[in-house]
């Protein structure tokens, strides 16, 4: 398994132009990422909210993610039931508190997330397995890493982190 990522990406005043469906599915075709869940919310009035679900994966699918996630989970409990015991109760009993009875968002999520949406505001919820990296994080893994902390830089913060820099050193100058 690949690393998952979870993302909520907010948009004002959105247009629909199939561009970024249009990405995801290139990406997935391409065997770069696999769509777990993606949930695309689009307040058009007060009353309406559009609610659009993509997911490569099948129910089999689907049960086998919750599963290895619960295992996972198991095993990270260890102190409490050891080794395999504990990544076979993690899986059956895990998973259901990790993903519930589907992978991702809950009805009840989305609802109070378009209760916040302005009219014309969309949401993309969007988890991804970075099929990619799946032999890179195995060999991670066997080699013993142990994760601290990982994150993406993007444009946009290296803008915002221009952005204090030079305020900090307007400020030095003062």
């Amino acid at each position: 398994m690949g690393p998952i990522q979870i993302f909520v990406l907010g948009f004002a005043d959105f247009e629909v132009t199939g561009r970024i469906a249009a990405e995801l599915e290139a990406l997935s075709d391409a065997g770069t990422i696999r769509v777990i869940d993606a949930r695309f919310l689009l307040k058009e009035s007060e009353d309406e909210l559009t609610a659009v679900r993509a997911t490569d994966l099948d129910d089999a699918e689907r049960a086998d993610l919750r599963a290895a996630a619960g295992a996972l989970m198991g095993l990270g409990a260890g102190a409490v039931v050891a080794g395999e015991e504990g990544a076979v109760g993690g899986a059956l009993l895990g998973a259901d508190a990790a993903f519930g009875s589907e992978l991702g968002f809950s009805a009840e999520q989305i609802d109070a997330l378009g209760d916040g949406m302005e009219v014309g505001d969309a949401l993309l919820l969007l988890v991804i397995e970075n099929v990619w990296a799946e032999g890179l994080s195995a060999a991670l893994r066997q080699s013993g890493m142990v994760t601290a902390q990982q994150d993406y830089v993007t444009p946009e913060g290296l803008v915002a982190l221009g952005a204090l820099l030079g305020a900090a050193e307007m400020a030095d100058d003062d």
